[in-house]
């Protein structure tokens, strides 16, 4: 118990100064300021034996061994400095920002730049998550990525994130290592970009007949089934300026080759109503069997440019976190990204206490 304390406090305080001298930011140049370098074992295990036989040289005052032993000595500072100056130089640049759904790979690019070549670079995450029992070698194939050469210019490196669970996820710290060379020394530097990952829920397959879309009151609950309309069904209502993430399919062609600019077409249903996707009509008591449904008709409507509303309020009472607890009709790439956001980050607080 008093171990784990001590170390937890140790831990604490090592990160704490970290973020002093490493701060986070968008762009790292690695250099003193943020390199750090220890012998390896097999380095310990050299230096050990070069002190063995300096202390043999003395006891029997054999000036070649003695001689022997500086020149090994003289050898391990210099595979040291070596090592520095492989490390040291390296650019390195990520997005904070990524996306993607619970218990997939999420893929966070890296971008290295050297104005040199540099050689046995490991790259991974300084905190890994927690995975299911598997082979020691496929677990270091997902988690590190390893280059022997690093060319001059610009190399772009992508390492898998796999969450558990749903939510906004800070992923902590990478790690960037390097036992060049001879393997005497490991240097290595940990830098933080602010990341943060948006995990949707993992998107879970439902049925046509296993739920109904209320977008009326409710004495029409049985009526179409809007999950099987199509746009195509739709009036057209108006034009409007076109934002950037709307789908293609709804450009106004005609208007943009005439030169009056670039519009998109909205359409009004024909029923009177859009379809609602809400959190209440889900057939499932478990909340995260709920979200993974309506992920996964919210993906369905945006892949099929119909247009939906999304509803996440429960008995009058809404348990989104940082959104509405509704989102209005609407189709697109943006109204898409706002209805996972919503969803990820619903009633955090469940699974935080």
């Amino acid at each position: 118990m008093a171990a784990n304390s001590f170390k937890a406090f140790f831990y604490h305080r090592f990160d704490t100064w970290l973020k002093r001298r490493v701060p986070s930011r968008s762009h790292h140049q690695l250099s003193r300021q943020n390199i750090f370098i220890m012998p390896t074992k097999f380095g310990f295990a050299y230096l050990l034996f070069v002190f063995l036989l300096f202390l043999l040289a003395t006891n029997y005052q054999n000036n070649i061994i003695m001689l022997m032993s500086y020149l090994l000595a003289s050898f391990f500072i210099s595979v040291m400095m070596h090592s520095f100056y492989n490390f040291s130089g390296l650019g390195f640049q990520s997005t904070a920002k990524h996306s993607g759904f619970a218990k997939q790979t999420i893929n966070v690019p890296v971008t290295i730049i050297a104005t040199k070549q540099h050689f046995d670079l490991t790259l991974s995450f300084a905190k890994q998550p927690k995975q299911p029992k598997q082979s020691k070698q496929s677990k270091q194939q997902q988690q590190k990525i390893y280059l022997e050469q690093c060319h001059a210019g610009n190399t772009e490196v992508v390492l898998p994130y796999i969450a558990k669970q749903r939510g906004t996820v800070n992923i902590g710290r990478i790690k960037i290592a390097s036992e060049y060379s001879f393997g005497l020394f490991v240097s290595w530097a940990v830098l933080d970009f602010s990341h943060q990952i948006t995990v949707y829920p993992q998107p879970k397959k439902i049925n046509a007949n296993q739920y109904r879309l209320a977008g009326q009151d409710s004495q029409n609950a049985n009526s179409t089934n809007y999950a099987n309309q199509s746009a195509g069904l739709d009036d057209f209502s108006e034009l409007k300026n076109y934002v950037l993430g709307e789908s293609r399919a709804r450009i106004a062609w005609k208007q943009f080759a005439r030169g009056q600019g670039r519009y998109s077409k909205h359409y009004q249903s024909q029923q009177g109503s859009l379809p609602w996707l809400k959190l209440s009509e889900m057939p499932s008591a478990n909340l995260e069997s709920q979200l993974s449904y309506l992920c996964y008709l919210v993906l369905e409507y945006s892949h099929s440019e119909q247009r939906f509303g999304l509803d996440l309020t429960v008995n009058g009472h809404s348990g989104a976190s940082d959104v509405d607890k509704k989102i209005a009709p609407d189709v697109g790439f943006l109204h898409q990204s706002a209805c996972l956001t919503a969803l990820a980050n619903f009633n955090q607080w469940v699974r935080e206490s």
